[in-house]
């Protein structure tokens, strides 16, 4: 059974650059992943600066090797000063 993980996650205008050069870093890292299966970038339109990336595995371990892996945790690590109100996230199993 595959898990789709959701992030939501709205950077301040001063790291938003650096942001984006992240998540591009990281959509390049996470195709190479073992059990990686897509991912939806979600990008704020009008007055809204929150972005939301959902992502899908083959399992909630491949997953978790991913989001411990080295460069994953140590931008996500800073994620708490560099976004407005912190990040959510939930991982999810498919309904039917």
């Amino acid at each position: 059974m595959s898990v789709v993980s959701y992030l939501r996650l709205a950077p301040k205008e001063e790291f938003l650059q650096q942001f984006q050069r992240e998540l591009d870093e990281l959509l390049e890292l996470v195709r190479a992943h073992k059990g990686f299966v897509g991912v939806e970038v979600l990008q704020p339109i009008g007055n809204s600066t929150d972005y939301v990336i959902v992502s899908e595995w083959e399992s909630q371990e491949d997953f978790k090797a991913y989001e411990h892996s080295p460069r994953h945790a140590e931008i996500k690590a800073d994620y708490n000063r560099r976004t407005g109100n912190g990040y959510s996230k939930m991982r999810l199993d498919r309904y039917r």
